[in-house]
């Protein structure tokens, strides 16, 4: 009976929360982990191991239960090459000034000023025994990332209120990219671990949740291309999308050849998002088809891809994404002493993501295959001329330019005894972790983005823990180093490509980086127009804390 009062409890502390994801994955999951640089697949053994390597349930003996949660914080900023162009007609005050740098100062809601919380919190129990080798879990965790954005907040107006004909302060080098966003994901699960034999555990994880996305950006905004990017000739798309139902998998494997070493492996599939919600469009005094006054209302129902009844205020809009399948393999090496209890632990581990997953034109278009690297959002908005709609919106692309990125993680730990090793059970002790890590950058030469990390990455990390017989507080902290990585001139030059009516591509190649978004125009007809040329600097904080306790 307390078992299932216990279980009750766990599920109610489940209840989805927003928590971050995005971004590309941060190492670990949880406070043990994390202070070990992610390099954990093969040693996690409490309620972290839900979400690292579902066999490593089948380690824990009686009941388990792990609070845990890291503090992230993102620091970024990108400045733009080149200068603001003179626009004909216009008098901007900025014309001519070289592109004013633009950094993140994003507030999460639900975060300590720029700190975002990634909770894990999970149950996990052998059942006493009355099931055999099965070990049975419950939680709820958030894929590590920091998708949130807020790059207008030395903006007067800030991006909500962004002023068209503005002509003293310049707009953001990143508007075209993204200026405000927010994202998360939770995902409530269960697994189980069975133990085939004294030397191997398999373990598989069910995950059903919740994914939200809001985000602000600028577009272009008239049938011609807006090559000097005139703010009058913008237009601001803001959308909040949601999906109901987020399925995800995993599947694990602990191998124990000898008592020294294990060897562990598991795999993350493909979490696909198919939100839906409503957008607005606010659209400058030149936008359209000036002279002529345009506005923006909803598709006629017989015409709506997304869902039926926008308004001229709210349009529906559906936006389609995918996080990647991903797969890790690490052995930890053990030292024991005389007694066989552990007194330090060595671990390595690999890891795959799958970024540059890509699908099918017709697929793709159509909503039945999403890509983590390619965004797909339509809005059933269409452009009305004096009352009367006469041109549907088209589908956007929002390309990232992904590729599959790799991992090796090192990392470990020190356990040192507090006091006189009692005759029975474990000892008091103090647990010292470290470790580094390194990540290949996932955004392909020139598609570094401010909306999406895609920069390679360092992990430094340390921590600490306080174990006694009955419970384990753990703490730790570290830095994600990327350096100041730079997206090249698009066509090699020493110039940044900058195009004009004259002259309106920059190579005779594929484009490379993003291109502003032209809902009037097919994405396959999308103009170049690069505005990512330029160089980041960018840098993660992140603080952990946890709890575990056994009986």
């Amino acid at each position: 009976m307390k078992l299932r009062h216990l279980v009750v409890s766990v599920g109610i502390a489940c209840v989805p929360r927003l928590a971050s994801a995005g971004g590309l994955f941060l190492p670990g999951a949880g406070a043990v982990s994390m202070s070990r640089a992610g390099a954990a697949v093969a040693s996690s053994d409490d309620g972290e191991a839900l979400v690292l390597n579902p066999a490593g349930i089948a380690k824990a003996h009686g009941n388990t239960i792990t609070i845990s949660a890291a503090m992230i914080e993102y620091a970024m900023t990108f400045q733009r090459r080149g200068s603001y162009d003179a626009v004909p007609g216009q008098d901007y005050a900025y014309a001519g000034a070289p592109f004013a740098a633009v950094r993140n100062d994003a507030r999460p809601p639900l975060g300590i000023g720029r700190f975002q919380p990634l909770p894990v919190v999970a149950f996990l129990t052998d059942l006493g025994g009355r099931l055999g080798n099965l070990h049975l879990g419950i939680g709820l965790y958030a894929p590590s990332g920091y998708p949130f954005r807020d790059m207008c907040t030395e903006l007067p107006e800030g991006c909500q209120k962004y002023v068209f004909n503005r002509d003293t302060t310049a707009p953001p080098g990143t508007r075209y990219d993204i200026m405000k966003q927010e994202a998360a994901i939770t995902l409530p699960s269960i697994a189980a671990a069975y133990r085939v034999r004294g030397d191997l555990d398999v373990g598989v994880r069910l995950s059903a949740g919740q994914a939200r996305i809001k985000s602000t950006t600028a577009l272009w905004a008239t049938l011609q291309a807006n090559y000097e990017e005139d703010i009058a000739k913008d237009g601001v798309f803001s959308l909040d999308a949601k999906d109901n139902f987020v399925f995800g998998a995993g599947l694990g494997v602990a191998f124990r050849p000898s008592p020294h070493l294990e060897i562990g492996a598991s795999y993350s599939s493909e979490l696909d998002i198919h939100s839906k919600g409503t957008s607005t469009s606010v659209l400058g005094p030149q936008a359209g088809l000036p002279p002529l006054p345009v506005t923006i209302g909803p598709t006629p129902d017989d015409r709506a891809l997304c869902a039926k009844g926008g308004t001229s205020a709210l349009q529906n809009v559906c936006v389609d994404f995918a996080l990647p399948m991903t797969a890790q393999l690490g052995a930890s090496y053990k030292f024991l002493d005389a007694a066989g209890g552990i007194t330090g632990d060595v671990e390595l581990d690999l890891g795959w993501e799958n970024w540059g997953k890509s699908c099918a034109p017709a697929d793709f278009a159509s909503g039945t295959c999403t890509s983590p690297g390619d965004y797909r959002v339509v809005a059933d908005s269409s452009a009305f001329l004096a009352g009367q709609p006469f041109m549907d919106l088209k589908q956007s692309v929002v390309k990232h330019g992904l590729r599959d990125s790799y991992s090796v993680r090192v990392g470990g730990s020190y356990h040192v005894a507090v006091g006189a090793r009692p005759e029975h059970g474990p000892a008091t002790e103090v647990i010292l972790r470290g470790g580094v890590g390194y990540d290949t950058a996932a955004a392909s030469q020139g598609w570094l983005r401010a909306d999406l990390d895609g920069a390679a990455r360092t992990t430094l990390t340390v921590g600490a823990a306080y174990r006694t017989r009955r419970f384990e507080l753990d703490a730790g902290g570290g830095v994600i180093l990327e350096g100041s990585p730079s997206n090249p001139n698009v066509g090699g030059g020493a110039q940044p490509c900058n195009p004009t009516e004259a002259a309106p591509t920059c190579s005779t190649g594929d484009h490379q980086g993003p291109d502003p978004i032209n809902p009037l125009q097919s994405a396959d007809r999308q103009v170049e127009n690069p505005v990512a040329q330029g160089d980041y600097k960018a840098h993660y904080v992140m603080l952990m804390l946890g709890v575990t306790t056994w009986f």
